[in-house]
């Protein structure tokens, strides 16, 4: 993707009534609020080397054709996506409900055979085309009886395999529908709502309840195949991390609301190891909360996983052995391409780190501009490699674009809505959801 300045950008998003400076052009930070500059108070995540002394090589971007559940991938391992040459508006759509005082927009779209999936926070599952935004098909998804009709978060997650559409809800329903027409091909109701998107491969969907009770369901009927219960946390944060399945390894690696990382065996369910990843030290107003809620992901014989409170480590996939830690919390998950880990702490820190041995390469603050009309505080998520940027955004209406190499802030755009959720890219089209439930997409 080519980040544009000047004129260009201001006709190109005129239309979308995006403000500020031009998107992604060089315009210098000019941003109401105060960028704090967390390192100066924990030198744990100063930098291992001096600025311009390591240099990151990373791989060519690539053209993918999906982006199919959660985190990109079944793995959660994208590595460096290729966008189009020029950047332009295709299409601003929206999709239904978005986030409310009850109800929340937690599921990113997905991305299949040149169609766009999404679910919005009361249920409603529709299908777009990518190039023009023209919808295809919508179906609402009801619940099992009245009494769960009230139930907040009704759209919990949504996923693609094998030309099925899976979606979970916060009635706790799981759904498959037919990627063609919308039809229900079957449906399978849970004891607790669920609110976490599902992950789906090798014929397995994974469901992740509220109360921690992880479900392997046969994907072409729903029938139960396993399941494994985890101690669960009452207060814990809206959402959680969808489990990460390689299916040539034959292992499972789910996160929980507890700060539990555990590793199954797919095809039986039989633990293999588990993890706590809690910090000792508590710096934070939340430090009660120990949840997970960053997607983990594998990469090769490694898992990299990180905890709200307060914990990122590298994990050795078969053994569950840690190979490096750093003190630091995120609800993001880590981005991996090639030798380097770039993750986004709940302290605003975008970092990048070789994920061989943890060392911290350059550490940049995201501004987060000016809060007060804020009352829950500012989110921001990503980060995702695309074309040469590190794309962030804010959930008080910013997008980032940060070089991978060297941290620097290459520009931003300010919009009207917040973007919580992050952006998603298949067939060279980028895709930002705001918490108002639109599709914005680019190419």
């Amino acid at each position: 993707m080519q980040f544009l300045s000047g004129a260009k950008i201001n006709c190109v998003f005129m239309a979308l009534a995006l403000c500020g400076c031009g998107l992604f052009g060089n315009k210098s930070l000019d941003i109401d609020g105060q960028r704090i500059n967390v390192m100066a108070e924990d030198s744990a995540l100063r930098p291992d080397f001096e600025a311009g002394k390591t240099k990151i090589k990373l791989p060519s971007p690539y053209t993918n054709h999906k982006w199919s559940q959660n985190g990109g991938n079944a793995m959660h391992l994208m590595g460096h996506l290729q966008a189009s040459p020029k950047l332009k508006e295709l299409w601003n759509e929206g999709f239904g409900e978005g986030s409310s005082k009850r109800n929340y927009l937690i599921s990113v779209p997905v991305i299949a055979y040149g169609v766009v999936f999404a679910v919005d926070s009361d249920g409603i599952v529709t299908a777009r085309r990518l190039d023009d935004g023209n919808q295809i098909w919508e179906k609402r998804l009801k619940p099992q009886n009245k009494e769960e009709k009230s139930s907040s978060l009704k759209g919990a997650g949504i996923a693609e395999f094998n030309k099925k559409i899976y979606i979970t809800t916060g009635f706790g329903g799981v759904f498959c529908l037919d990627m063609l027409t919308g039809k229900t091909v079957w449906k399978k109701y849970l004891d607790t709502p669920i609110r976490i998107a599902p992950t789906v491969n090798s014929g397995r969907v994974l469901v992740q309840t509220f109360d921690n009770t992880l479900y392997a369901l046969n994907a072409d009927d729903g029938s139960e195949l396993w399941k494994n219960i985890t101690d669960y946390e009452t207060t814990t944060l809206v959402g959680g991390a969808s489990p990460a399945y390689d299916a040539k390894m034959d292992v499972i690696v789910a996160a929980f609301s507890n700060g539990e990382l555990q590793a199954f065996k797919a095809s039986t369910g039989t633990p293999l190891w588990s993890d706590m990843l809690v910090s000792h030290r508590r710096n934070n107003s939340l430090s009660t909360i120990d949840t997970i809620k960053a997607n983990p992901v594998i990469d090769g014989d490694k898992v990299f996983a990180v905890g709200y409170n307060s914990l990122l480590a590298a994990i050795e996939l078969r053994t569950g052995t840690r190979i490096w830690e750093i003190e630091l919390g995120s609800t993001n998950q880590p981005w991996v391409a090639g030798n380097y880990l770039y993750v986004l702490t709940n302290n605003f820190e975008l970092l990048a780190i070789n994920k061989h041995n943890g060392k911290i390469i350059w550490n940049t603050s995201i501004p987060k501009g000016n809060d007060n009309d804020n009352k829950n505080g500012i989110f921001a998520a990503g980060p995702i490699l695309v074309d040469n940027r590190l794309l962030v955004t804010t959930s008080n209406g910013y997008i980032f674009a940060v070089s991978p190499y060297t941290g620097e802030i290459i520009s931003y755009v300010s919009t009207d809505e917040g973007i919580e959720l992050t952006p998603i890219v298949a067939d060279g089209t980028t895709i930002f959801t705001t918490n108002e439930a639109e599709m914005l997409a680019y190419k």
